[in-house]
C-alpha cells in the first residue's frame, strides 16, 4: 500500500496566526513536525497551504510544500486536494502544530490502514484538568474500538461524582482523541463530499460529519506526551517542553 504523509498548514489559524513559523529551538514548529513525519514516510510527505510563507520556509529547509485553495473548512478537506494530484492508496493527516508528534504514532496509523480504512487514535486521559478541558477531545468507543461520539465537553458523563471529583479519572476509563487520522482514498474522497452535520457545527469537530453520515472509524490506544499549540499559553508550554523532548 502507497501511503502519503500529508500536513495540512493554514498560516491565518484563529487564536494563534502563523503558529507553525513559530521559532521552537532554532527551527519553526513545521520543520520538527516535517522532520518527525520524514522518518516514517520518506520522500512521501508534504506540506499543504494557503499561505506562500509556508512554502518558503518549507522549501527552505529542503521540504516539500504544495498551495492549495484558501476555501478549505478542515485539514481533510485540503487533504482532498491533496489527493485530487497526488494518487496514493491512502494518506495520513498530520497536525503541523503538534512538534512532539511520534513517528511511532505515525507507524501505527500506516499499520491501521492495512486492515481499515479510516483509522486514528486515543490515548487515557490522567489529568482531572484534562479531562474538563474543551481544547481536550473526549471520545467514547464502541467494544470494537470504533468511536461513537467525540466532545469538547465531559462523555460519557458522570451521574454519580462531582466533576472536580479525583475518583474519575481512577473509576472511569477516559480517552482523548490523538489527532491523526488516516484515510483510504477511496473513503478520503467520499467524506471531503458530505454536507455538514449539526453534530459537527455544534463541537467544532470534523470529525462528526463522518460519524452522523454513517462511516465507522477504528481507533487504538497509544501513549501520548505532546501537546497541540492553539495558544500563547501553550507555545509557552511546549517552549518548555522542548528542552526535554526535542
Amino acid at each position: 500500500m502507497r501511503v502519503l504523509g500529508v500536513i495540512p498548514a493554514r498560516y491565518h489559524s484563529q487564536r494563534l496566526p502563523g503558529k507553525v513559523l513559530l521559532p521552537l529551538r532554532d527551527k519553526p514548529i513545521i520543520q520538527h513536525v516535517y522532520e518527525r513525519a520524514r522518518q516514517v514516510f520518506g520522500d512521501d510527505l508534504i506540506v499543504a497551504t494557503d499561505d506562500m510563507r509556508i512554502v518558503d520556509t518549507v522549501e527552505g529547509f529542503g521540504g516539500k510544500a504544495l498551495m492549495t485553495r484558501s476555501t478549505h473548512t478542515s485539514g481533510t478537506e485540503r487533504i482532498g486536494e491533496v489527493a485530487e494530484r497526488f494518487i496514493y492508496d491512502a494518506y495520513v493527516n498530520i497536525q503541523a502544530d503538534e512538534p512532539f508528534i511520534e513517528p511511532d504514532h505515525l507507524r501505527r496509523i500506516v499499520h491501521l490502514l492495512a486492515k481499515y480504512p479510516l483509522v486514528s487514535l486515543v490515548t487515557r486521559i490522567h489529568r482531572l484538568q484534562d479531562l474538563l478541558s474543551p481544547s481536550v477531545v473526549k471520545v467514547v468507543l464502541d467494544k470494537e474500538g470504533r468511536a461513537l461520539y467525540f466532545s469538547r465537553t465531559l462523555v460519557p458523563y458522570p451521574r454519580d461524582l462531582p466533576l472536580t471529583s479525583p475518583e474519575l479519572i481512577a473509576r472511569y476509563g477516559y480517552y482523548r482523541h490523538i489527532g491523526i487520522y488516516g484515510y483510504h482514498r477511496s473513503v478520503l474522497m467520499e467524506i471531503v463530499a458530505l454536507s455538514v452535520a449539526p453534530p459537527e457545527e455544534i463541537e467544532q469537530l470534523e470529525q462528526l460529519r463522518w460519524l452522523y453520515h454513517g462511516y465507522s472509524m477504528w481507533l487504538q490506544e497509544m501513549p501520548y506526551r505532546g501537546i497541540g499549540i492553539d495558544t500563547t499559553e501553550d507555545y509557552e508550554m511546549a517552549k518548555e517542553l522542548a528542552e526535554a523532548l526535542l
